[in-house]
Parts: structure tokens; sequence; C-alpha cells
């Protein structure tokens, strides 16, 4: 809880008061509520660049795996 200075007649007031209790501005209105910042998990990036890396590596695999399964068949 913190006191903060009414906008319109300066009388220290509660950050949680609804109204200046010396000229009933409307307090809880002017301070909007932050939404909470969402932070990503840890390592979110490095598990996606790992999935990323075994795709392209499978892909290469399998067109080595191709091209070696072809000259094998021609022969």
């Amino acid at each position: 809880m913190a006191l903060i200075k009414c906008p319109e007649c300066s009388t220290d007031v509660s950050d949680q008061a609804e109204q200046c209790p010396h000229c009933a501005y409307p307090i809880k209105a002017k301070h909007e509520v932050k939404e909470p910042i969402v932070v990503a998990k840890e390592g979110c990036f490095l598990q996606t660049l790992n999935t990323g890396c075994m795709l392209i590596a499978g892909f290469i695999g399998s067109v080595i795996l191709f091209a070696i399964l072809s000259k094998a068949c021609n022969h």
C-alpha cells in the first residue's frame, strides 16, 4: 500500500482507496491494473532450434539414403 497525491486536492490518499476522503475524487479509476508480463519459458528457442536441426538432418539423411539405394538398384 502506498500513499499518492490526489490529483484534485493534493491530499495524501492510499493507492487502494476508491476515492479521495477529502474531495471524493475517484482514485481507483485513475490507476490502471497492469497486465502481468508473460515471459517465454527459458530454453524455448533452443528447443525449437534443436527440433528444426533434427528435421533438416533427417531430411538430408533420407536424401543420401535414397541416393545410395538408387545406385545399388541400378547396378
